[in-house]
């Protein structure tokens, strides 16, 4: 019996490894990099929208469609992938190497903010390993879409207001969170929640006035970021368009007769709204009224496709093989290997997920030993991602952001246990020993 306690002890040994991380980042950017260079794949659907719309900018042609400006998504992706195409060539490949140059960031901003909010560096580095061999992570780092992009842009402002007092830092957090809001909008009441946080934090680490000068400074920084680009869309369009026109036509094909909680782009309601590059202020107007009008009509479909949409936001996860699906040549010779890849990753998936729920148990119960309130936000961040898409529609996609947080809970939660049980076993060995002797 005493045995198994030191087994249990010594279950994480490798971590302490100082050799573990650079060889564990290694392997994250192999795992990464093997995909983009051996299973080369054509963007289709938003990707090749994203790249499609890079290109245009690029080239000079603006941030336009079929030779009409658009602003049907957010420029925040698209502008930033013009800028590298201008730059490096205009090649997907060189969207492909600035996903993996941004995951390699989101690697040590997780390891530098478990450090930080949750004291140890067990946690810490069982979580990076736990990022580095998460298939749908890796498998995104071949498509040009917004998830790499967005979750590392939140999780380096995060990082940044969390870890760094001076002023210079608070200008680029609030800077970094604006790049972020021109690419998801929904983020911008994040920083107000950290601001929060701050306040209520530990009275050491606490400073009100300048805490809330701070962050009106940051939000004063998103405005110098997002006004400009309202004021484009205002000139282009005729109208005020604050920083997308695709928000009607997200909420319709969420809420609509045929909607089950997740897209549903193809119900009547939603051909309705007649849409078209050039008319595509109008088409969002008659988007947003359509699905306002059925709402108010069937509140009682509303409601019941509020637990059908949060089950699509967080049940599922892999949603990275549709891309292979659609755009690797070689997928259906494959096929079985990329399902299979598929079962494993939501088997892992649904570990991480347990992993985060008894993680909360335990700081319920007893996390006295890390960051508050600063341990909580990863909590905030996948309610608020639940409530945007209890609103509009859930998709596997959306809980992307959340993931980074999810491995930190599940990893502290694991070295945790681990913990308890190397503490415990010795207890349970004596008493063993004592009832044999007894006997």
């Amino acid at each position: 019996m005493q045995g198994r306690g030191v087994t249990a002890a010594s279950s994480f040994r490798i971590l302490d490894s100082h050799y573990f991380v650079p060889v564990c980042f290694l392997f994250f950017i192999v795992l990464r990099a093997v995909p983009i260079f051996f299973l080369p794949v054509e963007m289709d659907s938003d990707s090749s929208w994203f790249l499609g719309r890079g290109l245009s900018i690029a080239s000079g042609g603006g941030y336009s469609e079929d030779g009409y400006p658009t602003a049907y998504w957010p420029v925040g992706y698209p502008g930033f992938l013009g800028i590298l195409f201008y730059l490096f060539g205009q090649d997907q490949f060189v969207g492909q190497m600035a996903n993996l140059l941004m995951a390699a960031g989101t690697f040590f901003l997780q390891l530098e903010l478990t450090r930080r909010i949750f004291r140890s560096e067990a946690a810490a580095r069982l979580g990076v390993l736990l990022l580095t061999i998460y298939p749908n992570n890796i498998a995104y780092t071949s498509f040009l879409l917004t998830e790499i992009y967005f979750t590392f842009l939140l999780l380096f402002a995060v990082y940044l207001y969390i870890a760094r007092r001076g002023w210079i830092w608070i200008l680029v957090s609030g800077l970094i969170f604006g790049l972020a809001a021109l690419t998801k909008p929904q983020i911008v009441f994040l920083p107000g929640l950290l601001v929060l946080f701050r306040i209520f934090g530990p009275k050491s680490e606490t400073n009100l006035h300048e805490d809330i000068v701070k962050g009106f400074a940051i939000y004063v920084i998103m405005a110098a970021v997002l006004v400009p680009w309202a004021v484009r869309n205002t000139q282009v369009f005729g109208e005020v368009v604050l920083i997308s026109t695709n928000g009607g036509a997200t909420l319709l094909t969420g809420n609509n007769p045929t909607a089950d909680g997740s897209y549903v782009e193809n119900d009547p309601l939603v051909v309705q709204r007649n849409f078209s590059v050039q008319d595509q202020v109008g088409a969002d107007r008659r988007a947003k009224e359509l699905a306002l009008a059925w709402i108010r009509e069937n509140p009682g479909r509303f409601a019941e496709l509020v637990p059908l949409k949060i089950w699509h936001l967080w049940a599922k996860n892999g949603e990275a093989e549709w891309a292979y699906q659609a755009g690797y040549q070689h997928y259906q010779k494959y096929q079985s290997i990329f399902r299979s890849v598929r079962w494993i990753n939501q088997i892992f998936y649904g570990l991480l997920l347990a992993g985060s729920l008894v993680a909360l148990v335990l700081l319920v119960k007893n996390g006295r030993s890390v960051a508050r309130p600063w341990v909580f936000f990863g909590y905030c961040l996948m309610i608020y991602l639940t409530l945007i898409s209890v609103v509009f529609s859930g998709q596997a996609r959306f809980h992307f952001p959340a993931m980074p947080w999810v491995i930190m809970y599940a990893a502290w939660a694991a070295v945790m246990l681990k913990e308890f049980a190397s503490r415990t076993s010795p207890e349970l060995a004596g008493q063993f020993e004592s009832q044999d002797r007894q006997a």
